[in-house]
């Protein structure tokens, strides 16, 4: 358990090039003397609910989205343990924006750490909209934005 010295990052993960964003953010923050800890965190949609007696369809599917989280978060992980970085991975199924507020509250961390908007015409996943429906609805925990060189900034209002 880390000791109250130590700074609290939530990552959400949507694919493996995420994590370069926030673990340079936490590598800069070590850097500084900062204690961190990350907590890894990827969001999965939550199952498809069932009337009772009904066969399921689509195991397999299930099956392959699992080895293909667990293989990116496995990336994610080799990337924050060769950065010396402590973390934890967590999986959960729901609702993005609650499941990632919720997390954050759960674990105590004091910062969620998202990949910061690329100059492209393709906008992020985790960028813009989902950023500033977190910075609205946080309770207490940082909403921040890194780039890919680790360097942070605050939600756009």
């Amino acid at each position: 358990m880390p000791g109250k010295d130590t700074l609290l990052l939530l990552l959400p993960v949507k694919r493996a090039s995420d994590i370069i964003y926030g673990a340079r953010y936490a590598r800069r923050l070590q850097e500084w003397g900062i204690k961190v800890n990350v907590s890894l965190l990827h969001v999965t949609p939550a199952p498809p609910r069932q009337a009772k007696d009904l066969p399921r369809h689509g195991a397999g599917e299930h099956h392959a989205l699992d080895l293909a989280t667990q293989q990116m978060m496995h990336e994610a992980e080799l990337y924050l343990s060769r950065s010396h970085i402590a973390f934890h991975t967590h999986i959960f199924a729901g609702e993005l924006l609650f499941t990632i507020l919720d997390t954050a509250e759960l674990l105590g961390c004091h910062e969620i750490v998202l990949p910061a908007p690329r100059h492209s015409a393709w906008p992020r996943h985790f960028s813009g909209g989902l950023a500033g429906k977190l910075a609205r609805g946080s309770r207490g925990t940082t909403i921040l934005l890194a780039n890919d060189e680790g360097v942070s900034s605050p939600v756009p209002a």
